[in-house]
């Protein structure tokens, strides 16, 4: 299973980072905002539909799920550490602020703890969410289009004649 979701999770650090660096070098908003982690639960779940699709998995929705899950997780935890970091490295990002007011200390217990905690939750609640209303229906389609075809006895077969 890791095998199949390095690639995603990859890509997950690198819009991380991109998005760090774009926010610490004055950014507006409306740009990093575009480069949330939450966007790339719909391709990634797309992702996992296809590949699971061209598998023969014995249970392709189960493993789906599981795909989606370890990739939520995963992607949420690297938000998380993102949240301590940013704590640990005084980043100025809004949103690394904790909400407060502007000049307002952060407590190492809500820089550390707290609003990763905070954002984690609701994050993956709304990633596996996301991946578990797009993933099943590409999967769903993707097989449906790979299942081969029986000829109806009317039908011509390519080839052939009935005379």
């Amino acid at each position: 299973m890791i095998k199949k979701i390095k690639g995603p999770l990859i890509l997950t650090l690198v819009v991380i980072v991109v998005r760090i660096l774009l926010e610490e070098m004055g950014a507006p908003g409306v740009i990093t905002n575009i480069l949330g982690v939450f966007w790339l639960a719909f391709p990634v779940a797309i992702y996992f539909g296809v590949g699971v699709a061209a598998s023969q998995e014995a249970h392709p929705y189960k493993t789906l799920v599981k795909l989606i899950v370890v990739y939520g997780v995963c992607a949420r935890l690297m938000v998380a550490l993102s949240y301590s970091l940013a704590y640990v490295f005084a980043w100025s990002a809004p949103r690394f602020s904790g909400g407060g007011v502007v000049g307002e200390e952060v407590t190492a217990l809500q820089g550390l703890l707290l609003m990763p905690a905070f954002n984690l939750v609701p994050g993956l609640i709304m990633a596996i969410g996301a991946g578990l209303l797009v993933g099943p229906a590409t999967l769903a389609i993707r097989r449906k289009m790979l299942k081969p075809k029986v000829a109806d006895e009317n039908e011509e077969t390519p080839g052939t004649s009935p005379f």
